[in-house]
């Protein structure tokens, strides 16, 4: 069972080999989680595995950050909505559950809510850059549709995953990788999932994994069209105001 969104560092040096030179989210275990039954000694007894939480301390406070986002329509912001519905009472700890304005998916964090730098500052630097990027991929490109079909529970949040069949996400993040320099001290960040975050965690609380396992079982089945990719500023995390800088809107023909 996949538990934690985790950071790890990958990259290539100029000769192509190995290196850590970018920072990596996707989906693992976190360390220390309980070993599979497989793993187990006959005749010894074993606690419960257990899932350890951390309390998100930066929920509903002001914050600066850009992103790129997809366009969410009101039918797919209600869909998730029901789907907050449906895990809210079965998770046996406090919830903070985002509200259906502040519901979003992140293509890319272009400055991060969290970082000690002058984000105005790096912002003005990187701005013309992305807004060309998204530019030159979105336009004339045919609307989307993001379809939403698991939950996944992690250690900082409980979370909706999607897949989108024409490539657009995926590009938008390999150019800007290849392109933006990342904030000073700082490491490209590589997304390999598209995720909408449902709800995130009140207390710091080791979960059962039967009750992990009660919400990563419930249904979901969301097919949210995207009309438009945009550029925009949070300045209430999480993403509970947001001021839109640009949005390209994908008016192509699909093939």
């Amino acid at each position: 069972m996949l538990h934690s969104l985790k950071s790890a560092s990958f990259g290539t040096d100029p000769a192509g080999r190995a290196s850590e030179n970018r920072v990596h989210f996707s989906l693992t275990r976190p360390s220390g989680s309980a070993r599979c039954a497989s793993d187990r000694m006959p005749g010894r007894v074993y606690p419960d595995p257990m899932l350890q939480t951390i309390a998100d301390d930066i929920w509903g406070l002001p914050c600066l950050a850009y992103h790129v986002q997809p366009s969410l329509e009101p039918e797919t912001r209600e869909a998730f909505a029901e789907v907050q519905r449906s895990f809210v009472e079965l998770w046996p700890e406090p919830l903070h559950v985002g509200p259906k304005p502040g519901l979003h998916v992140t293509i890319y964090p272009l400055v991060m809510v969290k970082g000690d730098f002058d984000k105005d500052a790096y912002w003005r630097s990187i701005a013309r850059q992305a807004k060309d990027i998204l530019e030159e991929l979105c336009t004339g490109h045919p609307a989307l549709e993001l379809r939403f079909n698991r939950l996944k529970v992690t250690n900082t949040a409980i979370i909706a995953t999607a897949s989108e069949e024409t490539g657009l996400i995926d590009a938008i993040r390999q150019r800007i990788v290849n392109e933006i320099p990342p904030p000073p001290g700082q490491k490209p960040i590589i997304y390999d999932l598209i995720h909408s975050t449902l709800a995130r965690y009140r207390t710091n609380a080791a979960i059962p994994d039967d009750a992990v396992a009660r919400i990563e079982s419930l249904p979901v089945s969301i097919t949210a069209p995207v009309r438009q990719i945009r550029l925009v500023r949070e300045t209430l995390f999480p993403c509970l105001v947001t001021d839109e800088i640009a949005a390209i809107p994908l008016t192509g023909q699909g093939a």
